[in-house]
């Protein structure tokens, strides 16, 4: 018994002695993915990178900004291959162009070309080497959604190609997100002005890029989105069901007026050819929208990289 109350008049000291003090935190990730954070050691400890952006900090549109390379003593290192790769984690998706690194000397990389597609969160993907020794790091950082009231008119775009295409739309009937069939001609021909695009649910490169736009547009449109059909073919339909086109499309905000259509392999084939959109490997593909005003005798074919901007600008062209 007395041994008993020696015991605990020592734990109560120890309880004592403690309180007021700070619960010790626990060992933060070696990615460190903290916003805000610009000097992270990587993951397997071998590298630090230091990230310095722009005091606006990340924007939509291109960026630039440098990053600093240090051993763990401090010292730069140089001649390191990095590659940086911006991700959209809420979305699960990347950008289509990749950024560009060209070393600055001393430790230092200049990062160019890293394009923000839309608002929201954002990670910056580092990835090192240097001889035998490999590393990573995240940075997260938050971009401001666009305020169009006061943003700056975006420079002329020339990196896509607008043609005009005569097309025959089969006569065929595929499956949506939701299941049901739908008759590609009737659909199309809902008095509507017809946005079409061609994606597939795992891809990573462009076809995010693609929905972002179409997400965009209608957003842009506001009230008046509900004056345009987006439809989106699976150019991957063994893959492509139902259950996974739904969830797709809850990740860029796709509601009613956006459809997203899968079918069997030859009903899609033949979609594909006469759209001249067919591909034999699916990661071969490039980006690509199609526009259609109600009674109008040609598509017009918009092949590349399109800013918002100018895609609501070639809509309201194609919808007058």
């Amino acid at each position: 018994m007395k041994t008993l109350l020696t015991l605990l008049v020592l734990l109560c000291s120890s309880l004592a002695a403690h309180a007021g003090e700070p619960a010790q935190r626990p060992q933060q990730e070696a990615t460190a993915r903290t916003s805000g954070d610009p000097r992270q050691l990587g993951a397997k400890g071998a590298l630090k990178v230091e990230l310095k952006l722009a005091a606006s900090g990340l924007k939509i549109g291109p960026n630039s900004f440098e990053l600093v390379v240090r051993d763990p003593a401090g010292r730069p290192v140089e001649g390191a291959r990095l590659s940086v790769t911006p991700w959209m984690p809420t979305m699960g998706h990347g950008v289509w162009e990749k950024p560009v690194v060209k070393e600055a000397g001393g430790g230092n990389y200049h990062v160019d070309n890293v394009i923000i597609i839309m608002g929201g969160l954002w990670e910056l993907k580092v990835a090192l080497s240097k001889g035998a020794v490999e590393d990573g790091v995240v940075f997260s950082a938050t971009v401001a959604e666009a305020n169009l009231g006061h943003e700056e008119p975006e420079k002329a775009r020339t990196g896509y190609d607008r043609t005009l295409a005569d097309y025959n739309i089969p006569n065929v009937t595929l499956i949506d997100q939701d299941g049901k069939k739908v008759n590609l001609r009737v659909l199309f021909d809902s008095r509507k002005p017809v946005i079409v695009d061609f994606i597939f649910t795992t891809c990573t490169t462009v076809c995010p890029v693609l929905s972002a736009g179409f997400s965009n547009l209608r957003r842009s449109l506001g009230a008046e989105a509900d004056k345009v059909q987006l439809v989106s073919i699976s150019i991957d339909p063994e893959n492509d069901r139902p259950e996974k086109m739904k969830r797709y499309l809850q990740r860029f905000g796709g509601d009613q007026g956006w459809e997203f259509l899968t079918g069997s392999r030859e009903d899609v084939g033949r979609v594909l050819r006469a759209f001249n959109a067919f591909v034999v490997d699916k990661m071969s593909h490039e980006p690509l929208y199609l526009l259609h005003a109600p009674d109008a005798a040609q598509w017009v074919r918009i092949k590349g990289l399109i800013k918002k901007s100018d895609l609501l600008s070639e809509y309201r062209r194609t919808a007058k």
